[in-house]
């Protein structure tokens, strides 16, 4: 039994032979990325450890590792980067308490979702919302903000015959296949989402809440883009029909994504309807993360935003990375670049494939896949956790054995350490119920949650909140890439930047610097919208858009990556 470990909503369950299980809400189908995971698992893979672009053994890798960390007298000048390119538990979060034990500086994990897991709990008390089960009791579902024909599969498949309406800021592959859509200014969901509220409390469907009346109904209009009929249309389709609102990571990314997402998650509790949003129900299983980091006896010396790497680059010397690709994905990971050029930061990389960030390192040590090891995968949306057995003969070294083989030439002892990884998972796993001892008997095992709202019904003060305006830069995800991943089997491909009027090169500039681009007219675009996606972040000098992304900071610390640009065209 294996799972695949990826940042995606689905996570598959397979067999031995990589076939994906005819359980309910697998359903025996997968991605297109899944469909190619054997395939891609041998091409393009580091083969052995490398320092400043020569081959080396395993000893004198870790040896000359150990050496670059013993030479930083200030631990807090080492930063390791990691993130969500494998969610297994002793794959992303066990590895963490070698770097906390040392003292290093650690990120705030937030490029993702963090921002709206903040801001559904400032409502609920939990950001848990819907089960797959809880999909099938629904006739009708709102997509917000969520591209789910193309990043949620399986939660599409189960509501490909409700009846579907979709809120987007372009006509998005899930706004075209559903029954109906409306297209709204970036940035401008929370006001959508106030004068939906607005309309239900007019018509008597919910009470007043504390600063809805400091809304006018005109000037939502005005600034979503969309009359005021439409809002009342919107309104009436929730009371009448009370749909599953799906919540899409997107908008905690945006301008006042925050108070989009926790004004959003509340209107199907005013509504009375049960279960009624889905964001992500990873943090409401009872797994112990901070467990597993080690957090209890060993913390980061430092925790720098996901959003401020690249403008705090000076105060490291030494960054390690697992388990992401900083320079494509990070605002400002160009930065990145330029120190370790310049000689003023040694850069180490644990990875399985040549990412960009790998090529660029001057000590890379070969990893081991997600089909070579063993591991605890768990979902964000299904309750099945999920022991991984190999299926693939196994190349590099696991993040295990990598930790230990450090820790002991460092010649560091510590109980985080001495704690053997499977114990650690098991008292990680406490609260659910589940032993790693009946995991690995049963392979697949199911959760049972047990949550509690506490609700506190609050919508943002007019104050809180800024009206957009000018051009933004939206992103979202492609059928065949997870994030830079899949490269080895679809193509690389350099950034297209779609929009409504202009083909040929231009210039997109930020407060944070400027880019030559290309870009390309797309009807489905609207005017002030500039789309890209986000496995083709690269333009054609190899210098990622998320490098002129400013170092701004959601209302919760997500980094904002839909923001304002200048676009200047080229004449042909």
């Amino acid at each position: 039994m294996i799972a695949c470990t990826r940042d995606c909503y689905d996570t598959c369950i397979f067999d031995n032979k990589y076939k994906p299980l005819n359980i309910f809400p697998i359903n025996g189908f997968t991605c297109s990325r899944g469909i190619m995971d054997i395939k891609r698992n041998s091409i393009n893979r580091i083969e052995y450890p490398i320092i400043d672009g020569k081959e080396v053994s395993l000893h004198t890798a870790i040896e000359q590792i150990a050496r670059v960390i013993k030479g930083v007298e200030d631990k807090s000048k080492i930063l390791h980067i990691d993130y969500d390119g494998n969610q297994g538990l002793l794959t992303w979060y066990y590895p963490s308490r070698l770097w906390n034990v040392i003292g290093a500086s650690t990120t705030d994990y937030s490029i993702c979702s963090l921002e709206g897991h903040e801001a559904i709990k400032q409502i609920y008390g939990t950001s848990f919302g819907a089960l797959p089960e809880d999909f099938l009791k629904f006739n009708t579902v709102v997509f917000w903000g969520s591209e789910s024909a193309i990043s949620f599969i399986h939660g599409w498949k189960i509501l490909k015959n409700k009846f579907k309406v979709t809120i987007d800021v372009r006509l998005s592959e899930t706004a075209r296949r559903s029954d109906k859509y409306y297209i709204i200014k970036p940035g401008s969901d929370v006001f959508l989402a106030i004068g939906i509220l607005k309309f239900l409390l007019k018509n008597k469907k919910i009470e007043n809440i504390k600063n809805l009346d400091l809304y006018n109904v005109s000037d939502i209009s005005q600034i979503t883009g969309i009359s005021e009929d439409k809002i009342e249309e919107l309104a009436n389709f929730y009371s009448e029909t009370k749909p599953l609102t799906i919540i899409g990571f997107a908008l905690g990314r945006s301008l006042n994504g925050g108070n989009a997402i926790s004004t959003i998650s509340l209107i199907p509790y005013l509504l009375g309807i049960q279960h009624g949003f889905f964001y992500s129900n990873s943090q409401g299983w009872g797994i112990d993360f901070d467990y597993l980091r080690g957090l209890h006896l060993a913390r980061p010396s430092k925790i720098v935003s996901m959003a401020e790497i690249g403008d705090k680059i000076d105060e490291f010397q030494v960054i390690f990375v697992w388990n992401s690709n900083p320079i494509v994905s990070l605002p400002g990971g160009n930065k990145i670049v330029e120190k370790v050029r310049e000689g003023k930061v040694i850069l180490i990389v644990h990875d399985p494939f040549w990412s960009e960030t790998a090529k660029i390192a001057n000590i890379v040590i070969p990893a081991s896949t997600f089909l070579e090891k063993e591991d605890v995968v768990y979902s964000y949306w299904h309750q099945y956790l999920v022991y991984n057995e190999p299926i693939l003969p196994k190349k590099g070294i696991t993040e295990i054995e990598f930790i230990n083989l450090l820790s002991k030439e460092l010649n560091i002892q510590h109980s985080l350490l001495e704690e053997s990884p499977w114990n650690a998972v098991d008292y990680s796993l406490r609260k659910t119920g589940i032993t790693v001892d009946l995991l690995k008997k049963e392979k697949i095992t199911k959760i049972t949650p047990k949550i509690t709202y506490n609700v506190k019904v609050t919508i943002p003060h007019p104050n809180e909140l800024i009206k957009p305006s000018g051009d933004f830069i939206v992103y979202s995800a492609h059928p065949n890439y997870t994030n830079s991943q899949f490269k080895e089997v679809y193509g690389a491909k350099t950034a297209v930047i779609y929009n409504s009027s202009f083909e040929g090169y231009g210039y997109i500039t930020s407060t944070s610097g400027k880019l030559k681009v290309r870009f390309k007219k797309d009807n489905k675009i609207p005017s002030g919208v500039y789309f890209v996606f986000k496995n083709s972040l690269l333009t054609d000098e190899g210098i990622s858009i998320n490098s002129i992304i400013p170092s701004n900071k959601g209302k919760y610390g997500g980094p904002l990556l839909n923001v304002n640009l200048k676009i200047d065209f080229l004449k042909n």
